[in-house]
């Protein structure tokens, strides 16, 4: 009798452990709302994200990651800025979790925990809130985001091990937003600073690691601050910088600056690796870890045009890569590998020590027989629920790309590749954002 009720309970098991390992509702929803989003029907992706249960259970963060995203591309700052302050709140919430849902991922798997995101995931709300407060034109605001993503990322690796903490502890793109918006408030010492610091990163990180070089933007706004500013190193900067021109200080000043920031591409998504292990006394227990997957694209440097009212020549630029989302994201994954394998390695073991327990118990009490019912349900229960978390947040771009335009002041037409992505008028020393997503 006892030996009936554990195979109906395994049977439950079983079934609970299937509903909660598909994680169905966002594995579907998601990507249908990056393919709108991507196709710049925001309005239908945001449809799908005002019905919560299409995420299912435990997916909050990644509904609230997607919301912001998708409204910070359609243009609604403000209420991007809204929801990414929730998704903020959000991740604090999810590091105080109660015992018996850390306990529960242990018997199944991460699925039966809340999202917390990826690292780099949370740094990127910053990034996108500096971005909303640019576009909106409240740049002391912007500062703020960019400024905290230092502390976003000290915080993250501070509760790392010293020898198990990320690569990712820097982030140039921000450093580089953070010394435009620096000019932009008249801040001429931070913004030469920030400008060099964000050098440094490319230089010694971004170009190793992630493959992406100083841009263009940054070494001409770092030469004009330098000289303007007096800085002892403009010598260093004009040696490093060969072959660069660049508009001083005074005539940025007297012109307007269009700032197009680019998103473009898909980031990747995870996809499971998975290791059956049988052990020898006819146990089969299996390791199931993470590992991101590019998603193919074609990386394009595209046109950036200002086209003047009442002239017939129009001013171009070209954007240029300054964050590799893409890259960070495969590379912060398999950084952090070493943690992401001793819970794949431990939680298989944990199951096998509580099956064996329960093996013993019934052999002891009916037999032989009982003991393999038991180890073929338990080595099914272990295939079945050691599942990789595959979650991520799917509407991110593979590059964040940048450029800019000096023009002299007056209307323009500015457009991104073929798209006409609005009017704009500026007067002497303003700088305006501009956010595009490219449907490629």
């Amino acid at each position: 009798m006892v030996f009936i009720q554990f195979c109906r309970s395994a049977f439950c098991l079983l079934c609970l452990v299937i509903s909660l390992s598909s994680c169905a509702g966002v594995m579907n929803t998601a990507p249908k709302v990056n393919e709108l989003a991507v196709a710049g029907r925001f309005d239908q992706a945001l449809q799908i994200l005002e019905n919560p249960q299409k995420y299912g259970t435990n997916n909050e963060l990644l509904l609230l990651y997607d919301k912001g995203l998708v409204l910070h591309l359609a243009g609604r700052y403000q209420e991007s800025i809204d929801v990414f302050e929730q998704a903020k709140l959000k991740y604090d919430q999810l590091y105080t979790q109660s015992v018996s849902k850390i306990t529960s991922s242990w018997l199944w798997n991460d699925y039966a925990l809340p999202y917390r995101g990826e690292d780099f995931e949370r740094v990127l709300i910053n990034v996108f809130q500096a971005l909303n407060f640019a576009a909106l034109g409240n740049f002391e605001a912007a500062l703020v985001e960019a400024r905290d993503v230092d502390s976003v990322l000290n915080l993250i690796n501070d509760q790392y091990p010293a020898n198990q903490k990320n690569v990712y502890r820097q982030d140039a793109f921000a450093r580089l937003l953070m010394g435009i918006l620096y000019e932009t408030v008249g801040n001429l010492n931070d913004a030469v600073i920030s400008y060099r610091l964000s050098w440094q990163a490319y230089e010694q990180d971004y170009q190793k690691r992630y493959a992406t070089a100083t841009p263009q933007i940054l070494k001409e706004n770092l030469l004009a601050a330098a000289q303007k500013f007096g800085d002892r190193d403009l010598n260093q900067y004009r040696d490093a910088f060969t072959n660069i021109t660049y508009s001083s200080w005074e005539d940025k000043q007297k012109s307007g600056e269009i700032i197009v920031v680019e998103y473009q591409g898909l980031s990747p998504i995870k996809v499971s690796s998975e290791i059956p292990i049988p052990l020898p006394d006819g146990y089969i227990m299996q390791f199931s870890f993470p590992r991101y997957e590019q998603r193919f694209y074609v990386p394009m440097t595209t046109q950036i045009a200002a086209l003047p009212e009442h002239i017939a020549i129009k001013r171009f630029n070209f954007s240029e890569l300054s964050e590799d989302i893409a890259a960070i994201a495969i590379k912060n994954l398999e950084d952090r590998k070493i943690r992401v394998l001793a819970k794949a390695i431990a939680r298989p073991a944990g199951k096998y020590i509580t099956q064996k327990a329960i093996e013993n118990r019934l052999e002891h009490n009916h037999g032989d027989g009982a003991a393999l019912a038991v180890k073929i349900v338990g080595s099914l229960y272990n295939i079945i629920s050691e599942r990789a978390d595959l979650r991520s947040w799917q509407t991110l771009p593979a590059q964040i790309r940048i450029g800019r335009l000096l023009v002299e002041p007056g209307k323009y037409e500015v457009v991104v590749g073929n798209q006409n992505i609005g009017q704009v008028e500026l007067t002497a020393g303003q700088k305006k954002f501009f956010i595009v997503r490219t449907a490629r």
